[in-house]
């Protein structure tokens, strides 16, 4: 497996590189630690950038050296990328060029100003790269999932494909899934049964279960709170662009106005 911790040297990335390190426990595979500066090579006194650089470098090698340190597993390789490309671009090419199966993104807490919930440049990584995705709050501690919650809105989503996403992830497939139906009508009433019926036979070691709610009913505070006691992980489909946006939103999201302790995980295709 081949994985990415996207890391700005702060302490809830750091936290977001233990949390990989633990759900790769015994798996062989690659770490890529991505930092990406603006070092405005146009503008900047050429001392000072070299002096900056080499800062930057030092602090990104001892990020590695600190996860290559805490990892118990000889089978994974650790790599430092150190990129001054547009946020977006430089991960695309590294997803790409190192065929990364999994995304780790620091979660911050709404209090922190400048970074609320995934700041708004992680929100950014959520809705353009195609790659599964963990959005990891800050004081989460990595236990293998029990319960799991996935509010689905089948108005804009096909049934193979929702079953192929959460069948092919482990941090999902083999809990107790809570499936919130939003977004009901007549064309996603079929698409529902279809889903039902997909996931029942598709993940036959998983507890299912379904709820029925209404859309303003789900992005509320009183439930946020709820889920947290309840589940031990939110997923959602990447697809479900208005669920991510009602639930992730840096600044409109239900997470930006209440503290989430849970780990996010975002399905793409």
């Amino acid at each position: 497996m081949n994985v990415l911790i996207l890391t700005d040297f702060s302490e809830v990335s750091e936290n977001a590189g233990k949390y990989a390190l633990d759900y790769l426990a015994g798996r062989p595979g690659n770490i890529y630690v991505l930092n990406i500066q603006d070092f405005n090579f146009s503008k900047s006194n050429g001392k000072a950038l070299e002096k900056q650089m080499l800062h930057i470098s030092a602090e990104l090698h001892k990020t590695v050296e600190m996860l290559k340190n805490l990892s118990k597993n000889r089978n994974q390789g650790f790599h430092s990328i150190l990129s001054s490309d547009y946020l977006i671009n430089a991960i695309r090419k590294c997803v790409t060029e190192k065929k990364i199966d999994l995304i780790f993104i620091g979660a911050a807490s709404r209090d922190v100003r400048h970074h609320p919930i995934l700041g708004n440049h992680a929100y950014e990584v959520v809705r353009k790269i195609k790659c599964n995705i963990v959005a990891v709050p800050a004081k989460s501690v990595y236990q293998k999932p029990k319960t799991s919650i996935l509010p689905i809105d089948y108005s804009v989503l096909f049934q193979e494909k929702v079953l192929n996403l959460v069948n092919n992830c482990d941090f999902v497939r083999d809990t107790h899934i809570t499936v919130v139906e939003i977004n009901k009508g007549t064309s996603g009433e079929l698409k529902k049964e279809l889903v039902q019926y997909g996931l029942a036979k598709k993940l036959p070691e998983a507890t299912l279960h379904y709820m029925d709610i209404k859309d303003s009913d789900f992005f509320n505070r009183d439930l946020l709170f709820e889920i947290q006691d309840k589940f031990d992980i939110i997923a959602i489909i990447g697809k479900n662009l208005d669920v991510c946006d009602k639930l992730l939103h840096a600044r409109y999201g239900l997470c930006a106005k209440v503290d989430n302790a849970l780990p996010i995980l975002v399905l793409h295709e």
